[in-house]
């Protein structure tokens, strides 16, 4: 009786502790449950977010796989993972005075660039070194030639060979950019700036002194401008391609996530590259053009003169300039030979 007693005692009270701790308990759940909504949605957000970034690199690596691959014979194949330390020779396809691309023989009034882009060991600085396409030099097994000449008889393959035999520097890779799809990649990184000495008159398009601000269109006036010498022409081509390529390592619209599709396919419709060349360092070379344009690089011009009547080499100062590369002392010998480092104003 007594434990049947204290049992039904017991009943109520623990029935009204109950409805104590139900009391108690509301409270609680009702300053718990923002928290954890707020914790579901953050955790929704997060999931968006990963799966938004691998879906983004996955459409990067797939673009960036559709890039032209090349074969190109008499590459040095450099150690390691990082592309410090290497040399990439660099050329664009030619363009005629309509600014298509074209395989027609006389380009004589229209310039193509041939640049060795370095970067130094120790991963800090480099520089970038054009060489006239129309400068004669000794082709293995050929004799004197321009650079362009080897290019279109030979391909890229008998360009590096050339290249490698004039300046004694390993070649790592190759590139080539294709000027009549540069217009799609200046409107897609929302153009870019130039700047110009004098004001000067392109198809019709002004071209003010200073700055100017240039779109797909007026890109493709500034760099074939047919009133310059092929000299300044292929500055002004130098120039722009250092523009473009600092506005997209400036921005990290390639190692963004999120980078504008526009961007990756106009690059990818752009460049074609030897079959050596990964997706990562494809991503690594664009990278670092733009720091070394932007920041630690030196941009220079390889020094000639002419003999009767023909651009050749300047010996002397080619020399220095080929051990400079060599020793990662690009900008030392920029220092030392101003007048070979090309200007941010062209004319």
């Amino acid at each position: 009786m007594t434990d049947t007693l204290h049992t039904k005692e017991e009943a109520p009270s623990r029935h009204s502790a109950g409805h104590a701790d139900d009391h108690r308990a509301k409270p609680i759940r009702r300053k718990r449950r923002p928290l954890r909504v707020a914790l579901i949605t953050l955790g929704s957000l997060l999931c968006l977010v990963i799966v938004t970034g691998v879906s983004a690199y996955a459409y990067l690596s797939h673009s960036i796989s559709d890039i032209q691959r090349l074969h190109v014979a008499h590459l040095v194949a450099a150690t390691g993972s990082s592309l410090d330390g290497q040399t990439f020779l660099i050329t664009a396809a030619a363009f005629g005075p309509t600014g298509s691309s074209t395989e027609a023989a006389d380009q004589s009034g229209y310039s193509n660039i041939v640049m060795l882009l370095h970067t130094n060991a120790n991963g800090d600085g480099g520089g970038a070194v054009t060489i006239p396409a129309d400068v004669e030099v000794n082709v293995p097994g050929t004799g004197m030639e321009t650079l362009w000449s080897v290019l279109e008889t030979g391909g890229p393959s008998a360009l590096v060979q050339t290249v490698t035999q004039l300046t004694g520097d390993p070649i790592s890779h190759y590139a080539r950019i294709d000027f009549s799809h540069i217009s799609a990649l200046v409107n897609a990184i929302g153009g870019v700036q130039v700047t110009v000495p004098a004001a000067t008159e392109s198809f019709g398009y002004q071209f003010t002194e200073g700055t100017n601000n240039l779109t797909g269109v007026t890109a493709i006036d500034y760099a074939r401008d047919p009133a310059l010498s092929d000299q300044n022409r292929l500055l002004r081509q130098e120039n722009l391609v250092r523009a473009i390529f600092t506005k997209i390592a400036n921005g990290h619209l390639l190692a963004n996530p999120v980078t504008d599709v526009s961007v990756i396919n106009a690059l990818t419709s752009m460049l074609a590259v030897d079959s050596n060349f990964t997706n990562s360092d494809i991503e690594s070379l664009v990278s670092q053009f733009g720091k070394l344009a932007a920041d630690t690089g030196t941009f220079v011009t390889a020094p000639t003169k002419t003999v009767d009547g023909n651009l050749v080499p300047n010996a002397t100062l080619d020399a220095q300039l080929w051990t400079a590369v060599k020793d990662d002392s690009i900008a030392a010998f920029a220092k030392k030979n101003p007048s070979t480092v090309t200007p941010q104003a062209t004319p």
